[in-house]
């Protein structure tokens, strides 16, 4: 009987402890943020918000901007991601598009309208890259040649897609992806875009695989896979501010030069190429389900007390956003909005300035899970 008796309290005990389990996963409900390739800096961003702001953060790789927004709209859990700004106006070509099907055309309208934007992140750089015996020296001059930019739905295909399009009115010819096996990378974003520079720098020798005449990249300077083992042989164009159709390009777009001394190994007539640039956001959306935007007031909160953290040790690009705790926040590209429940938290933030790290005396479990201390 004592036995008996034994192995009913060890069963009750091993049920509460199993309820409490449940109860704490319902409180702390897992959320992910889709962001980028694991060698990108989307990734890294991601992994500083789970390392110091939220630890049950869940951070995702992914295929880019465009695959981001859609897997907020299907994807169960995912109530962030990192996207180019041009995404949204890209959406809404694809929602007035009468080649869109209607149902999908619904679709967007439904997630533009749900749309909204924790923080602008940082600004990146466009490069268009072509072989330096190329007669053509301006973006402007790229129409009908073969363009590579990287997967559909990626942030790239997208800018190049948009920028492409305005310029020409047009669709460019595109250079579908494709994997040398010689190329080197630690993933297969790497080496796929390390093939297309590989194929735009030598197509004779490289004649098996489809011939490039512009690369497209986009991500903040230095791109690390243009700083090292770069074929010398190869050129950045310009953008020219006086065509007419850059008008129409710099309504969305920023002018941006690119540094020599971001890319030593690539000849440059002078110190700085004028090309442009696209903000990167971190984004969110009005949730239909309260737990989901009370994750994203939590968030904000603890991006608030841990701001001189991710700073001080996060990414360098964390050192380039446009706030600081006090100060407004900064503009957003034609269309976004920023999410109410980040907006009312970041406007009474600590003082500009006073972005060390909070200590405090003591630190519940529930604070210290949601990274609001340590």
């Amino acid at each position: 009987m004592e036995t008996l008796h034994g192995n009913a309290e060890k069963a009750l005990a091993l049920l509460i402890a199993l309820i409490c389990m449940a109860v704490s996963h319902q409180a702390f409900a897992t959320e992910t943020i889709v962001t980028g390739g694991k060698t990108g800096t989307y990734y890294a961003i991601g992994g500083n918000l789970r390392d110091f702001v939220y630890p049950s953060l869940q951070v995702r790789e992914s295929k880019g901007s465009w695959a981001n927004v859609e897997d907020m709209s299907r994807t169960k859990g995912v109530s962030l991601a990192i996207v180019q700004s041009d995404v949204y106006s890209a959406f809404v070509g694809m929602r007035d598009s009468k080649e869109v099907p209607e149902a999908t055309r619904r679709e967007y309208a439904k997630l533009l309208n749900s749309l909204r934007v924790f923080m602008p992140l940082y600004r990146e750089e466009i490069h268009f890259i072509v072989r330096r015996d190329d007669p053509i020296e301006f973006i402007h001059q790229i129409k009908g040649k073969q363009v590579w930019m990287d997967l559909e739905k990626s942030g790239t295909f997208l800018t190049a897609l948009n920028i492409y399009g305005k310029m020409f009115l047009d669709r460019p010819n595109i250079v579908e992806p494709f994997i040398n096996p010689t190329a080197t990378g630690d993933d297969d974003g790497t080496r796929r875009r390390r093939s297309a520079l590989m194929s735009l720098s030598d197509p004779t020798f490289y004649k098996a695989y489809p011939r490039i005449d512009v690369v497209v990249l986009v991500g903040g300077q230095p791109l690390g896979l243009l700083e090292k083992n770069l074929p010398a042989n190869l050129k950045f164009l310009r953008f020219d501010s006086s065509q007419a159709s850059s008008e129409r390009v710099l309504q969305e777009y920023s002018k941006a030069d690119i540094r020599k001394s971001s890319y030593p190994l690539i000849n440059m007539p002078g110190n700085e190429t004028p090309s442009l640039a696209v903000d990167s956001y971190l984004i969110t959306a009005n949730f239909a389900d309260p737990a989901r935007n009370q994750f994203v007031k939590d968030l904000a909160d603890g991006f608030c007390t841990k701001f001189g953290v991710l700073q001080a040790q996060g990414h360098a690009k964390w050192k380039s956003l446009n706030w600081l705790p006090g100060a407004q926040l900064p503009l957003l590209a034609a269309g976004w909005q920023y999410s109410d429940n980040v907006k009312d938290r970041l406007s009474k933030c600590q003082a500009a300035g006073n972005t060390s790290p909070v200590k405090t005396a003591a630190c519940s479990p529930q604070d210290r899970f949601a990274g609001l201390c340590r």
